[in-house]
């Protein structure tokens, strides 16, 4: 019997028992099982507070940061959501030597040019993630979010009303703002100088100090991609005034400095806070699961002085192997969620709705126990008694398949393909 065949019988629409990533499930966000209780306990719109939670593979980590995401959507104009779910990008920034062109750097005597005979300088950095790292990627995906959000609301006519404010918001802008292209971000300072009537002063030397300035900052960012020659026209934009009184991040407490500028931002535009949720740092194409490598992320974030900032509420979300992470932060300060758990009606109710929304419109709702020829109610609870979600749809996908290829012709599964499945299952889980 063709799968398909079977699907069609039960007036499936799809296969409801197929393991999708989270993030990319078309079907969960009608047949996500919404977890109150951990949201009750999570989530302060007034004041968003740090928590991490530990949880095992298929537990629905992902699942629930997305259910949380979209739950804190609701309250868009109250607080801002920060999603920090990918690390290709800051793990490749991380990894790759930079080299600042003569012509950008301070140090270009003759001399230098003599002895070193390159047109280039390798730039020394820790080839391990440090705590600047995150840093530098969180302010650029701080101040994308906060711009799209000042936009959609809008609140941008409150640049007006202080330019203090403005010229901060210009500075991270012009650091950490980050569009597809250069154009896109000289269009977005320009219409916040506008907003703010903000007039710079040109210098006489202008492009050479802004050859310079962007050297030094090019030499200084470290987790985020930045174009010399895009930093140079951003300069010249809106001038050198701004980068010499504010600074830009040489170190880990120029950083903070900024980051509490963007908190003061947050504020300033009528928000609460901000949630940064962190999830998936098992799967970066150069981490695969490695408990070790994911250590090696994740560490620098348990920062006490990050996990402090008042309005900032850090929620992650991490693999149970990285559960001995609990030594590196304050658990007066830091809440611990040790285990991501599954009730048997929570997981009954998930598969069913899950079921129930692959079916074809108008169908009558069926129950899992209504698939089984026989003892359908006590197979049932042995299904939803699997620990997670993915390690029930597995084993509900291979009794589909066995199913399959027993039967020529049949609604039903029987015991004996029930006993199989799961024999085949246990031994896919453990190993043996």
């Amino acid at each position: 019997m063709e799968i398909k065949e079977w699907l069609q019988v039960w007036q499936f629409e799809h296969n409801p028992f197929v393991i999708f990533d989270a993030d990319r499930d078309p079907y969960l966000s009608t047949s996500m099982v919404e977890n109150t209780s951990l949201r009750s306990v999570l989530l302060h719109i007034d004041k968003p507070s740090p928590y991490v939670i530990f949880a095992i593979r298929g537990a629905g980590k992902s699942s629930m940061r997305i259910d949380t995401e979209r739950y804190l959507n609701d309250y868009r104009d109250q607080v801002l959501v920060i999603s920090y779910v990918e690390f290709n990008e800051l793990l490749a920034e991380v990894a790759r030597p930079r080299h600042l062109p003569l012509g950008y750097a301070s140090d270009k005597s003759a001399l230098t040019r003599f002895f070193k005979r390159k047109k280039q300088i390798l730039l020394p950095r820790d080839p391990r993630m440090t705590l600047d790292d995150h840093l530098d990627y969180i302010l650029k995906l701080g101040i994308e979010e906060l711009w799209r959000t000042i936009v959609d609301t809008p609140r941008e006519d409150l640049l007006k009303n202080n330019r203090e404010i403005a010229e901060k918001f210009l500075l991270l802008s012009a650091l950490y703002y980050t569009p597809n292209d250069l154009s896109s971000k000289i269009a977005t300072l320009r219409r916040i100088m506008e907003i703010a009537g903000y007039e710079r002063k040109t210098p006489f030397f202008l492009k050479k100090q802004a050859r310079l300035l962007a050297g030094e900052i090019y030499s200084n960012i470290r987790g985020v991609p930045v174009s010399l020659e895009g930093m140079v026209k951003t300069i010249q934009e809106i001038g050198v005034g701004l980068f010499e009184f504010h600074g830009i991040p040489r170190n880990t407490e120029n950083r903070f400095t900024l980051f509490k500028i963007f908190m003061d931002l947050v504020r300033y535009f009528g928000l609460a806070g901000v949630y940064l949720l962190v999830d998936r740092v098992d799967e970066p194409t150069s981490i695969k699961g490695d408990p070790e490598k994911m250590r090696e992320l994740v560490t620098p974030m348990l920062n006490d002085q990050l996990f402090q900032i008042d309005h900032l509420g850090i929620i992650m979300f991490l693999p149970y192997e990285l559960h001995d992470l609990k030594k590196y932060y304050r658990s007066d300060r830091i809440k611990t969620i040790s285990s991501i758990n599954w009730s048997p009606d929570n997981m009954i109710r998930l598969i069913e709705k899950r079921m129930n929304v692959g079916r074809k419109p108008g169908s009558p709702p069926i129950h899992l126990s209504d698939i089984f020829e026989e003892e359908g109610e006590s197979k049932a609870n042995f299904i939803v008694r699997q620990l997670t979600p993915r390690n029930a749809f597995r084993l509900l996908s291979i009794m589909l398949e066995e199913h399959c290829q027993t039967v020529i012709y049949g609604v039903k599964i029987s015991s004996e393909v029930y006993e199989a499945a799961v024999q085949r299952y246990l031994i896919e889980k453990e190993g043996y």
